[in-house]
Protein backbone atom coordinates (compact mmCIF):
# COMPACT_ATOMS: atom_id res chain seq x y z
CA UNK A 1 0.00 0.00 0.00
CA UNK A 2 1.47 3.30 -0.67
CA UNK A 3 -1.45 5.97 0.08
CA UNK A 4 -3.93 5.82 2.92
CA UNK A 5 -6.52 8.27 3.98
CA UNK A 6 -8.70 8.68 7.02
CA UNK A 7 -12.50 6.56 7.19
CA UNK A 8 -13.60 9.82 6.24
CA UNK A 9 -11.46 10.70 3.30
CA UNK A 10 -10.12 14.18 4.64
CA UNK A 11 -6.62 13.28 5.11
CA UNK A 12 -3.52 11.65 3.55
CA UNK A 13 -0.87 9.46 4.58
CA UNK A 14 2.31 9.01 2.08
CA UNK A 15 3.87 5.36 2.84
CA UNK A 16 7.29 3.95 1.45
CA UNK A 17 6.74 0.19 -0.04
CA UNK A 18 9.96 -1.01 0.82
CA UNK A 19 10.54 0.11 4.50
CA UNK A 20 6.80 1.87 5.36
CA UNK A 21 8.53 5.08 6.36
CA UNK A 22 4.96 7.15 6.32
CA UNK A 23 4.25 11.10 6.16
CA UNK A 24 1.06 12.05 7.84
CA UNK A 25 -1.07 14.90 7.66
CA UNK A 26 -1.52 15.62 3.90
CA UNK A 27 -4.71 16.04 3.50
CA UNK A 28 -4.39 19.94 3.28
CA UNK A 29 -2.13 19.94 0.22
CA UNK A 30 -3.97 17.28 -2.07
CA UNK A 31 -5.42 19.97 -3.95
CA UNK A 32 -2.25 20.19 -5.76
CA UNK A 33 -0.62 16.83 -5.53
CA UNK A 34 1.56 17.65 -8.33
CA UNK A 35 4.07 20.30 -6.42
CA UNK A 36 3.74 18.04 -3.12
CA UNK A 37 4.65 15.51 -5.08
CA UNK A 38 7.85 17.55 -7.04
CA UNK A 39 8.93 18.70 -3.50
CA UNK A 40 9.23 14.92 -2.17
CA UNK A 41 10.85 14.08 -5.18
CA UNK A 42 13.71 16.89 -4.34
CA UNK A 43 13.94 15.04 -0.79
CA UNK A 44 15.04 11.45 -2.64
CA UNK A 45 11.51 10.58 -2.83
CA UNK A 46 10.85 8.35 -6.23
CA UNK A 47 8.23 6.75 -7.83
CA UNK A 48 4.88 7.34 -9.87
CA UNK A 49 3.65 10.74 -10.07
CA UNK A 50 -0.02 9.96 -9.35
CA UNK A 51 -0.75 9.45 -5.12
CA UNK A 52 -1.83 5.95 -5.26
CA UNK A 53 2.08 5.06 -6.12
CA UNK A 54 4.33 2.94 -6.05
CA UNK A 55 6.43 5.49 -4.12
CA UNK A 56 9.91 4.91 -2.04
CA UNK A 57 11.65 7.36 0.26
CA UNK A 58 15.36 8.69 0.06
CA UNK A 59 16.64 5.99 2.32
CA UNK A 60 15.31 2.95 0.18
CA UNK A 61 15.95 4.86 -3.22
CA UNK A 62 19.40 4.38 -2.83
CA UNK A 63 19.68 0.82 -2.10
CA UNK A 64 20.81 -1.35 -5.21
CA UNK A 65 18.26 -3.79 -6.66
CA UNK A 66 18.76 -7.17 -4.37
CA UNK A 67 19.95 -9.97 -6.68
CA UNK A 68 16.54 -11.56 -6.46
CA UNK A 69 14.93 -8.63 -7.56
CA UNK A 70 18.06 -8.30 -10.90
CA UNK A 71 17.68 -12.44 -11.00
CA UNK A 72 14.14 -13.58 -9.85
CA UNK A 73 14.63 -16.55 -11.43
CA UNK A 74 18.27 -17.76 -9.78
CA UNK A 75 19.62 -18.09 -13.91
CA UNK A 76 22.76 -16.19 -13.01
CA UNK A 77 23.27 -19.12 -9.94
CA UNK A 78 23.78 -21.78 -12.97
CA UNK A 79 22.73 -22.27 -16.11
CA UNK A 80 19.26 -20.93 -17.90
CA UNK A 81 16.69 -23.58 -18.18
CA UNK A 82 16.13 -25.81 -21.28
CA UNK A 83 12.91 -24.54 -23.86
CA UNK A 84 10.53 -26.86 -22.95
CA UNK A 85 9.20 -29.67 -25.85
CA UNK A 86 5.84 -28.67 -27.37
CA UNK A 87 4.95 -32.04 -26.02
CA UNK A 88 5.95 -30.80 -22.43
CA UNK A 89 3.78 -27.45 -23.10
CA UNK A 90 0.25 -29.30 -23.68
CA UNK A 91 1.20 -31.47 -21.17
CA UNK A 92 1.32 -28.42 -18.90
CA UNK A 93 -2.71 -27.75 -17.28
CA UNK A 94 -3.45 -24.07 -17.99
CA UNK A 95 -3.11 -21.92 -15.10
CA UNK A 96 -6.52 -21.52 -12.58
CA UNK A 97 -8.14 -17.50 -13.18
CA UNK A 98 -8.28 -16.37 -9.44
CA UNK A 99 -11.65 -15.73 -8.31
CA UNK A 100 -13.31 -13.82 -5.50
CA UNK A 101 -16.96 -13.84 -4.51
CA UNK A 102 -16.47 -9.71 -4.03
CA UNK A 103 -15.45 -9.30 -8.01
CA UNK A 104 -17.58 -10.32 -10.75
CA UNK A 105 -17.09 -8.92 -14.29
CA UNK A 106 -19.53 -9.42 -17.73
CA UNK A 107 -19.06 -7.67 -21.21
CA UNK A 108 -22.26 -5.34 -21.61
CA UNK A 109 -22.61 -3.45 -25.13
CA UNK A 110 -18.87 -4.29 -25.76
CA UNK A 111 -18.16 -2.39 -22.33
CA UNK A 112 -16.38 -4.45 -19.69
CA UNK A 113 -18.94 -3.97 -16.43
CA UNK A 114 -16.71 -4.98 -12.99
CA UNK A 115 -19.39 -4.75 -10.17
CA UNK A 116 -17.49 -5.33 -6.52
CA UNK A 117 -18.63 -5.67 -3.31
CA UNK A 118 -18.06 -5.62 0.52
CA UNK A 119 -14.24 -4.85 2.11
CA UNK A 120 -11.99 -4.64 -0.33
CA UNK A 121 -7.93 -5.29 0.29
CA UNK A 122 -5.03 -6.36 -0.98
CA UNK A 123 -6.49 -10.22 -0.64
CA UNK A 124 -8.66 -9.54 -3.60
CA UNK A 125 -5.97 -8.19 -6.25
CA UNK A 126 -5.25 -11.42 -7.75
CA UNK A 127 -9.01 -11.41 -8.45
CA UNK A 128 -9.55 -8.27 -9.39
CA UNK A 129 -6.64 -8.11 -11.78
CA UNK A 130 -8.44 -11.30 -14.29
CA UNK A 131 -11.54 -9.38 -13.66
CA UNK A 132 -10.09 -6.01 -15.25
CA UNK A 133 -8.12 -8.12 -18.21
CA UNK A 134 -10.43 -11.04 -18.71
CA UNK A 135 -8.68 -13.59 -21.58
CA UNK A 136 -9.87 -12.47 -25.10
CA UNK A 137 -10.69 -9.27 -24.05
CA UNK A 138 -9.21 -6.06 -25.56
CA UNK A 139 -9.34 -3.31 -23.90
CA UNK A 140 -11.72 -0.33 -24.50
CA UNK A 141 -15.12 0.82 -22.37
CA UNK A 142 -14.95 -0.01 -18.41
CA UNK A 143 -17.63 0.32 -16.05
CA UNK A 144 -16.82 0.15 -12.76
CA UNK A 145 -20.09 -0.89 -10.36
CA UNK A 146 -18.60 -0.09 -6.52
CA UNK A 147 -22.38 0.65 -5.32
CA UNK A 148 -21.79 -2.40 -2.69
CA UNK A 149 -18.76 -1.73 -1.61
CA UNK A 150 -17.92 -0.90 1.99
CA UNK A 151 -14.69 -0.45 2.36
CA UNK A 152 -11.30 -0.57 0.08
CA UNK A 153 -8.00 0.04 0.24
CA UNK A 154 -5.29 2.00 -2.00
CA UNK A 155 -3.86 -0.91 -3.21
CA UNK A 156 -7.76 -1.80 -4.55
CA UNK A 157 -7.77 1.80 -5.90
CA UNK A 158 -4.38 1.33 -7.61
CA UNK A 159 -5.74 -1.42 -9.82
CA UNK A 160 -8.70 0.64 -10.50
CA UNK A 161 -6.45 3.78 -11.65
CA UNK A 162 -4.32 1.07 -13.63
CA UNK A 163 -7.24 -0.05 -15.77
CA UNK A 164 -8.35 2.82 -16.30
CA UNK A 165 -5.27 4.23 -18.04
CA UNK A 166 -5.18 0.72 -19.73
CA UNK A 167 -8.90 1.96 -20.87
CA UNK A 168 -7.95 5.32 -22.22
CA UNK A 169 -5.01 3.93 -23.91
CA UNK A 170 -7.15 1.94 -26.03
CA UNK A 171 -9.53 5.17 -26.54
CA UNK A 172 -11.91 3.90 -24.16
CA UNK A 173 -13.81 6.03 -20.96
CA UNK A 174 -14.18 4.43 -17.52
CA UNK A 175 -16.74 5.05 -15.51
CA UNK A 176 -17.88 4.99 -12.02
CA UNK A 177 -21.28 4.14 -10.87
CA UNK A 178 -22.74 3.64 -7.34
CA UNK A 179 -20.07 5.82 -5.45
CA UNK A 180 -20.92 6.07 -1.92
CA UNK A 181 -19.65 9.81 -0.07
CA UNK A 182 -16.62 7.99 1.36
CA UNK A 183 -14.96 6.78 -2.20
CA UNK A 184 -15.87 10.27 -3.16
CA UNK A 185 -13.98 12.03 -0.69
CA UNK A 186 -11.43 9.18 -0.47
CA UNK A 187 -10.36 9.96 -4.59
CA UNK A 188 -10.83 13.83 -4.24
CA UNK A 189 -8.46 13.81 -1.42
CA UNK A 190 -6.04 11.73 -3.68
CA UNK A 191 -6.71 13.78 -6.64
CA UNK A 192 -7.90 11.07 -8.28
CA UNK A 193 -11.78 11.53 -8.97
CA UNK A 194 -11.25 13.68 -12.39
CA UNK A 195 -9.80 10.82 -13.84
CA UNK A 196 -12.98 8.76 -14.35
CA UNK A 197 -16.52 9.54 -15.75
CA UNK A 198 -18.80 9.62 -12.19
CA UNK A 199 -22.54 8.27 -12.92
CA UNK A 200 -25.60 7.17 -10.47
CA UNK A 201 -25.80 3.75 -12.13
CA UNK A 202 -25.12 0.95 -14.72
CA UNK A 203 -27.54 2.20 -16.74
CA UNK A 204 -27.12 5.85 -17.34
CA UNK A 205 -23.30 4.81 -18.09
CA UNK A 206 -24.16 2.39 -20.27
CA UNK A 207 -27.12 4.90 -22.06
CA UNK A 208 -23.48 8.02 -22.07
CA UNK A 209 -21.12 5.38 -23.37
CA UNK A 210 -23.57 4.63 -26.26
CA UNK A 211 -24.07 7.99 -27.09
CA UNK A 212 -27.63 8.33 -25.49
CA UNK A 213 -27.20 11.47 -23.62
CA UNK A 214 -25.04 14.58 -25.24
CA UNK A 215 -24.32 15.71 -21.71
CA UNK A 216 -23.18 14.33 -18.49
CA UNK A 217 -25.67 14.48 -15.49
CA UNK A 218 -24.85 17.14 -13.17
CA UNK A 219 -23.67 15.95 -9.63
CA UNK A 220 -22.79 17.98 -6.41
CA UNK A 221 -18.93 18.46 -5.22
CA UNK A 222 -17.74 18.46 -1.57
CA UNK A 223 -19.00 21.54 -1.03
CA UNK A 224 -22.53 20.61 -1.58
CA UNK A 225 -22.35 22.79 -5.19
CA UNK A 226 -23.95 21.54 -8.71
CA UNK A 227 -21.41 20.97 -11.19
CA UNK A 228 -20.88 19.35 -14.37
CA UNK A 229 -19.88 15.73 -14.45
Amino acid sequence: MTAATTSDGTDFTLICDACGQSVTGLGATMHNWDLVWSLFRRHGWTGARLATGPHSCGRCSRVPLASADADPVGWLAGDAPSTPSAAEVDAEPAPAVPTDPRVSATVVDEALVVALSGDLDIEVGPALRAALSPAGYRPGHLILDLSRVDTLDSSVLGLLVAARHRAAQAGGHTCLVGLAPFMRRMMHTLCLLHLFVVLPDRATAIGWLRGDGADLPRQRDLRGETTPA
